[in-house]
Formats: C-alpha cells, sequence, structure tokens
C-alpha cells in the first residue's frame, strides 16, 4: 500500500541531512538553529504513526 504520507516523512527527514562535506568537517543545513530538524523529525514521526495507525485500522476492518 502507497501512501504519501510516508512520502512525506521522507522528504521531511531528507532534509534533515547535512548537504555539504569538505576536508574540516560537515556543514549542516541548520548549523545554528536546531528546532527546526527537530521538528521536521517529530512530524515525519507523527505522520509515521499515522500512516501505521490507518494501515492497522483498515487491516481490522478487512478482517472483520
Amino acid at each position: 500500500m502507497k501512501s504519501n504520507l510516508l512520502y512525506f516523512a521522507m522528504l521531511l527527514l531528507v532534509l534533515c541531512l547535512p548537504f555539504r562535506g569538505n576536508e574540516e568537517g560537515v556543514r549542516w543545513l541548520w548549523t545554528d538553529i536546531i528546532w527546526i530538524p527537530m521538528s521536521l523529525i517529530f512530524i515525519s514521526l507523527v505522520c509515521i504513526g499515522f500512516y501505521m495507525y490507518k494501515k492497522e485500522s483498515m487491516n481490522k476492518t478487512n478482517v472483520n
């Protein structure tokens, strides 16, 4: 079962990854603002949880 929620969650997680590295280290996209990647990770976890809840409720409906 394909869901746009999973694609959206994956996009939010990709936005949290570093975008450029050099010999001195990795430069993060959100260097001084830590609340942006934390909120993106939280929103992606909510999307994954909602997808799992929706999938489980559909399975229970189909069994009955």
